[in-house]
This record gives structure tokens, C-alpha cells and sequence, in this order.
């Protein structure tokens, strides 16, 4: 009798324990969620709180956006070893200007004037088989604009 009275607040019992096991699981994953929400608040207050530093402020805009103090004079190296971020970075001074060949620069802008008066090569149309519609080279009539 006692054996079957156990069997009935087992079967009783049974549909209750799962749902509690997965609540205790949910349970514990929420306390690491904040846990590290925790941390992500105290780095970002850490951020915060630099940023209300006015040295830092000044220390990041000249590093950042080379920035300069009035009466200071900046310079920009635009030629020789170029920083790590020069590369990588597309707004900076190193990437804008071209590279040197050795050639003056009225040089380059004679050979690109040589270059723009050269007209192009007319681009080579394969023939079309007759009767298969209308040649590549065939154009809509002109436009012509009327005068009053």
C-alpha cells in the first residue's frame, strides 16, 4: 500500500518537476546576462567619466582629428614612413595624394592632356546575322531641336 501511494505522488509529482528544472535554468542564465551587463555599465561609466576629463577631451581631438592649440602650427607628413592608420584609413593626408614617380608634376599634367586629345578607338561591333533583327549599329533617327 505504502509502495502505491508513492507511485501516485511520483505520477503526481512527475509534470511539475520539468517545468521547475527549466525555470532554474532560466534562472541561472539570467543572473550571468546581469552579471555582465553589470560590467558592460561600469566599463561604459569608466568611458564616461574619462570623457569629463577636459585633458582627455584635448588629447583625443589632436589625436583623432589633429587638432591644433591657436598659435601652434600643425604639420602633416605626407611623404617618407607613413603612420599604421595612414593605410587603413581613407580620409587621411597619405591616401589623398598620389604617389611620386620621379617625374614633375607639370609633366603628369602634360601627359594627361596629350592623353585627353587622342581620341578613343571606335569599339569593334561583331556582325549580325542578316535577317535576325536590328544591327548593332543602327541608331533611332536624330533629334532635331526646331527654332522659332
Amino acid at each position: 500500500m505504502m509502495s502505491g501511494v508513492l507511485v501516485v505522488l511520483a505520477l503526481l509529482i512527475a509534470p511539475y518537476v520539468r517545468p521547475w528544472l527549466a525555470q532554474r535554468s532560466q534562472l541561472a542564465q539570467g543572473r550571468q546576462e546581469i552579471a555582465r551587463l553589470r560590467q558592460e555599465v561600469d566599463a561604459l561609466t569608466t568611458e564616461r567619466d574619462r570623457w569629463d576629463d577636459p585633458a582627455y577631451v584635448k588629447a583625443q581631438a589632436r589625436a583623432r582629428l589633429r587638432l591644433v592649440m591657436p598659435g601652434e602650427v600643425g604639420y602633416v607628413n605626407l611623404g617618407g614612413q607613413a603612420g599604421p592608420s595612414a593605410d587603413t584609413d581613407p580620409r587621411s593626408a597619405g591616401v589623398a595624394v598620389p604617389p611620386r614617380h620621379g617625374e614633375p608634376w607639370y609633366g603628369t599634367v602634360w601627359q594627361s592632356v596629350l592623353g585627353a586629345a587622342v581620341p578613343a578607338p571606335p569599339p569593334s561591333v561583331p556582325a549580325a546575322e542578316p535577317g535576325s533583327g536590328p544591327t548593332p549599329t543602327s541608331r533611332p533617327p536624330a533629334l532635331t531641336r526646331s527654332t522659332p
